[in-house]
């Protein structure tokens, strides 16, 4: 939650890479799901559809908090289509490689 809020402005970028924001909120959330998917043993289909609606709804979350509290940060509806496609294709991804 802290890095989502925090100030990011005069960070030096290593890469100029269109859109990396919404690369990085895919990856975090990728990397959300399955970490909480495994300090859960969220194993069943049913749950762990349940766990990505709670990292959707968290997601939405943060980016209220961003627009209304910080200075230089604001909602972004695609920074949550990125979130969610992130912990949706975490979900996918993790049901085939465990098969």
């Amino acid at each position: 939650m802290y890095l989502c809020l925090v100030t990011i402005k005069g960070t030096p970028g290593l890469v100029s890479i269109p859109h990396k924001d919404k690369i990085v909120h895919f990856i975090f959330y990728f990397v959300l799901f399955y970490f909480w998917k495994k300090a859960l043993n969220v194993y069943e289909f049913k749950r762990q559809l349940k766990l990505v609606l709670v990292l959707v709804v968290y997601g939405i979350i943060i980016e209220v908090f961003q627009w209304m509290f910080t200075k230089d940060r604001h909602a972004d509806i695609y920074d949550v289509l990125a979130n969610a496609l992130g912990a949706v294709t975490a979900l996918v991804f993790l049901r085939f490689v465990n098969k």
